[in-house]
């Protein structure tokens, strides 16, 4: 039986992970054996925010696309704000847990549905 896992949980683990990568970019994206590829978020508005951080050249810039970004179930002033810098593990966990999605290992559960 797959573990399962609340799918708010799992937002706010890859907002975590993504708000480290912003903080440090754009070195934090060049370490690819800890980067998490697009296929490990499992949340819709994170590998949104993820393919904006990843096409921009520069921190400015790749804050900029994502304060543009209008998404459905992400305060991106809140993301925006928030300091990354005690992050540095969620990279790693959004990794680790997309291969375990993708083995079935675990699920996401939305409550009320």
């Amino acid at each position: 039986m797959a573990q399962t896992i609340k799918k708010l949980d799992q937002q706010r683990h890859e907002l975590k992970a993504l708000r480290y990568l912003l903080e440090f970019y754009p070195d934090s994206v060049q370490k690819t054996e800890e980067l998490p590829s697009r296929g490990d978020f499992q949340i819709e508005d994170t590998r949104v925010i993820y393919d904006a951080l990843l096409s921009a050249r520069t921190k400015d810039e790749a804050t900029a696309a994502i304060n543009d970004l209008d998404l459905e179930e992400t305060d991106v002033e809140s993301f925006l704000r928030l300091g990354g810098q005690f992050y540095h593990t969620y990279p790693k966990l959004v990794k680790e847990r997309g291969q375990e999605f993708r083995a079935g290992a675990v699920k996401l559960v939305v409550p009320g549905e």
